[in-house]
């Protein structure tokens, strides 16, 4: 079983970091037995695929993506290389807001005397997108966001942004403060009840085991990122030796290999200074709340990853084979780590809700940059046959909760000994 998952891995990343789409089709050929199950989504540089691309900045902060690098998506599949015809595909698109985004709409909805700045804000959404795309924002990743926190204030604040979300379908109006008063004065009761039974089935999921999803797979990430900066504080080795440590890490204890978040603390340990994210933890030891700054981070980087899910989740988007997701954003974290990280392809398995992202870096040239031919001829194991089926057996859930809790009492005691 091991051999033949890792033998189609191999082939999925061989097909997802061809360097063009013709030999990405080629690969694919080569491995057709292999990738019966599988479908490829592969970014091209071309603006002639059939699917395009969207990444734009709109005004100075705001930033709208998809995780691609790239112009267009070109599909591979069993039955387009099978098929001499012309293949029809039912994509379903989704354009998604974080919580950044969805509180200047709320702030407007309820604001009886908005500043300027907001009005700027959302001036800047309402000339960058159709009345139809703001009408059908999805809120999911916005709500997977805010769902950690119960408390009646942040509850309030949750139902007072899903109201607004479901006015922009109703009120046709460009969004400024005259868009505010019909909300308050025509909307606001019938949007509110609305959104009470949206958030009431919303947190019904959440308790039947949603919930625990997202936190266990935050708790992944946090721990990622707080062990990097364990690995950073604790000794005065080089970046290479540090980096080192940390894949030795992914594997040994999480068991797991994670290239986004292997991305962004490289970025961390060699002080490149690519993601803001990056500089942010740069201080974590003398900020006032650390433990709540690197959670944070982590929920930052499960929106991405849970935009990777989401491609695949053809189940909810109903006569769709797959599922593009679209970020709008003033995040300066999130549109630093798009591009840091941004895809090559991604590939989805067909009978199941898998995804497995493939970056647009060449793995291996990256890792012998970062680490030296010699170096990396010492980690050779970890990505080979063996290193993947080890993970494959020893991971766990429970196992990520009790690195979290000792890494973090660590953490605390190098912060205090620095502080004193």
């Amino acid at each position: 079983m091991h051999s033949t998952e890792y033998a189609i891995q191999q082939a999925l990343y061989a097909v997802g970091t061809a360097p063009t789409r013709r030999e990405a089709l080629a690969s694919f050929k080569e491995n057709q037995h292999l990738l019966k199950d599988w479908r490829i989504l592969y970014a091209d540089e071309s603006k002639a695929g059939p699917l395009t691309l969207r990444r734009a900045q709109f005004s100075e902060k705001g930033f709208v993506s998809t995780l691609f690098s790239g112009h267009s998506l070109w599909v591979l599949d069993d039955d387009v290389i099978s098929s001499s015809d012309t293949m029809m595909f039912q994509v379903g698109y989704g354009t998604y807001i974080d919580s950044n985004a969805a509180s200047f709409i709320r702030s407007l909805a309820y604001r009886e005397e908005p500043k300027k700045h907001l009005l700027n804000f959302c001036r800047m959404l309402s000339d960058s997108f159709s009345f139809n795309e703001l009408s059908n924002i999805n809120p999911y990743l916005y709500l997977w966001e805010a769902q950690r926190d119960r408390s009646p204030e942040t509850v309030t604040g949750i139902r007072e942004t899903m109201a607004a979300l479901f006015a922009l379908s109703w009120i046709k109006h460009p969004l400024n403060a005259e868009w505010g008063k019909m909300y308050r004065k025509l909307y606001q009761e019938q949007a509110e009840a609305e959104a009470d039974r949206f958030l009431y089935q919303f947190y019904l999921n959440l308790d039947a085991g949603l919930g625990k999803a997202i936190e266990d797979q935050v708790d992944l990430l946090e721990a990622m990122l707080l062990r990097t900066k364990l690995i950073e504080l604790s000794s005065k080795r080089s970046a290479q030796n540090k980096f080192n440590e940390l894949l030795q890490f992914m594997h040994d204890e999480l068991s797991t290999m994670m290239i986004r978040e292997l991305l962004v603390c490289a970025d961390i340990l060699f002080r490149e200074g690519k993601s803001q994210m990056s500089q942010k933890l740069d201080g974590l030891q003398k900020k006032k709340r650390p433990f709540d700054e690197l959670r944070n981070c982590a929920r930052d980087l499960n929106m991405l990853r849970s935009m990777d899910q989401l491609t695949n989740s053809i189940s909810d988007h109903t006569n769709s084979s797959f599922y593009i997701a679209n970020l709008i954003t003033f995040d300066r974290d999130i549109i630093d780590i798009i591009q840091l990280t941004e895809l090559r392809a991604i590939a989805l398995r067909r009978s199941s809700s898998d995804a497995f992202p493939i970056y647009n870096r060449q793995l291996d040239t990256w890792l012998s940059e970062k680490l030296g031919e010699k170096r990396l001829s010492g980690l050779e194991s970890i990505f080979r046959k063996d290193g993947f089926d080890t993970r494959s057996r020893a991971r766990s859930r429970s196992n990520v909760k009790t690195i979290l809790q000792e890494d973090r009492q660590k953490l605390a005691c190098i912060i205090e000994k620095n502080n004193s």
